[in-house]
């Protein structure tokens, strides 16, 4: 999977534009398959967050290749074929064909992954169904097994309708939209990693720990690493220039005793302490 570098936001890794932000600059994310559902784990996970599986068995140890062993390839898309289906005949209530490119999307996309197109409007009053768990009253999708919340099987949980809503925040210059399912109980964010619900509020995702927050956006210092504010001209710390103008002149005093350059609002010298003369 993909991180926005700019909100957060998880993506697929054919994502070229942030399904949140619509941002295209993107780090890895390492993850692993779960070997019984197929479900992406993150690769510090030792148990899958969808069915429980554990993901690694660390008992078994692979055979050495001078010990005459030749590794089998496994299709995996034939070992899991429930999970890779493609012959879909109809789109899962779910999801939404992008107007411009025709890609996937999910009801907690904003923007396109592919081409970048809002497309929060069409999931907007979408009604949704969720498993409402037995033990602890918590919503969890409608393919798992398990409570995200309190890990309870699902396997008799009645189901609840809820409907898609968005709110929008202004985070300085931009503004932002969050998705929400509205229920009987009130609305709760989704989590665009595992889809588990959370109180709005919430920092972090209960089930996977995605950062839910949004940050208001910043600039990076090409100088000097600093971090500066979206609307900033100049580098707060440096002065370096971010649209290319001569950077205000920044008065220093230099101490008599060992040459260092201070702040001009600095009484003592920060490289050997002496008091600033006058």
């Amino acid at each position: 999977m993909k991180v926005c570098k700019h909100c957060g936001e998880i993506n697929t890794n054919d994502s070229s534009y942030c399904c949140n932000c619509g941002q295209s600059n993107f780090i890895l994310q390492d993850e692993i398959a779960c070997p019984n559902c197929g479900a992406l784990n993150d690769k510090s996970f030792s148990h899958c967050i969808n069915c429980g599986t554990r993901l690694r068995d660390t008992s078994t140890r692979e055979a050495p290749q001078s010990a005459g062993y030749t590794p089998v390839p496994v299709d995996i898309k034939q070992e899991l074929s429930g999970v890779f289906d493609t012959g879909l005949t109809s789109i899962p209530s779910e999801m939404a064909r992008c107007p411009h490119c025709g890609t996937m999307v999910p009801i907690t996309a904003i923007f396109c992954p592919k081409c970048g197109v809002s497309v929060a409007n069409l999931h907007s009053r979408r009604v949704v169904e969720r498993k409402v768990c037995p033990h602890c009253g918590k919503l969890n999708k409608l393919d798992t097994s398990l409570c995200s919340y309190c890990f309870s099987s699902l396997a008799h949980a009645d189901t609840e309708q809820l409907h898609v809503t968005h709110e929008s925040e202004n985070l300085g210059e931009i503004t932002i939209r969050q998705v929400y399912l509205e229920g009987l109980n009130g609305k709760q964010l989704i989590c665009s990693n595992c889809g588990t619900l959370n109180e709005p509020g919430e920092p972090f995702c209960v089930n996977c720990g995605l950062k839910l927050e949004v940050d208001a956006p910043k600039k990076y210092c090409p100088n000097c690493g600093t971090e500066n504010s979206a609307e900033s001209q100049f580098c707060s710390k440096c002065r370096w220039s971010f649209e290319g103008e001569t950077p205000d002149k920044i008065e220093k005093w230099t101490c008599p005793f060992c040459q260092h350059a201070n702040e001009h609002e600095d009484s003592f010298c920060s490289n050997c302490g002496q008091k600033r003369q006058k």
